[in-house]
């Protein structure tokens, strides 16, 4: 019985726990990390943080792939069951840059390993890389929920003001990594502060929605 709704479920339980696992290194990274002052080097900043937190710098990583490795096939089975009837060339377009956009963010984030196995002097280097996969493949990530959400929300899959939301908060992230792109300075912390923020209340309101399509979706 266990085993038999463990395999009904699967799509729901991973579209509930990835974001719960996600959901973990951010408050650490809230918790034991800070941002840079203006004129210190952000990636060296960024990467020393990464370095003299050890474990746990490990630990998020680690959480954070699995968590986004869940999410992506939570997602793509949702997907998969609201399409059963007929076939929305959209969603699946955004499922597509979805598990994209996860492939890289996983990529990402195994830099982080490098950091704190890796020799230090070459740390901010390194650095460098992770932020620049995350900024590239950002800007799919956030196309693929902006995407989302707003096929979500011709559905009227759940309550339209989070679907209105999350669409337009992941559109303003997008003009925020295009723009941070072109206005970024390493030694102003300042340049890259509302893309922080952006990415942060994004992610947390996108976990949400998981939350909440998950419980939706479990033993429907």
């Amino acid at each position: 019985m266990i085993k038999k709704l463990i395999l009904k479920d699967l799509n729901a339980i991973c579209l509930g726990l990835g974001p719960f696992l996600s959901l973990i290194p951010v408050f650490l990274q809230l918790l034991y990390n800070d941002m840079p002052v203006e004129g210190e080097h952000v990636f060296t900043h960024f990467a020393n943080q990464i370095i003299i937190n050890g474990n746990i710098s490990l630990l998020n990583a680690l959480l954070s792939i699995i968590g986004a490795t869940l999410t992506a096939f939570g997602i793509f089975g949702l997907i998969n069951n609201l399409q059963k009837n007929k076939s929305d060339n959209l969603m699946v377009f955004s499922v597509f840059l979805f598990l994209i956009a996860t492939i890289g963010f996983i990529i990402s984030w195994s830099q982080d390993f490098i950091l704190v196995w890796g020799d230090a002097n070459l740390a901010p280097s390194q650095m460098m890389i992770e932020f620049s996969l995350i900024f590239s493949f950002g800007i799919l990530y956030w196309s693929s929920i902006a995407i989302l959400s707003y096929r979500l929300l011709t559905l009227k899959f759940l309550n339209a003001n989070l679907l209105i939301a999350l669409s337009v908060l992941s559109s303003i992230n997008i003009f925020l990594i295009i723009y941070t792109l072109f206005t970024f300075d390493p030694y102003k912390a300042s340049t890259v502060n509302l893309l922080y923020l952006g990415f942060l209340v994004g992610s947390i309101l996108f976990y949400v929605f998981c939350f909440l399509a998950a419980r939706k979706n479990f033993t429907k």
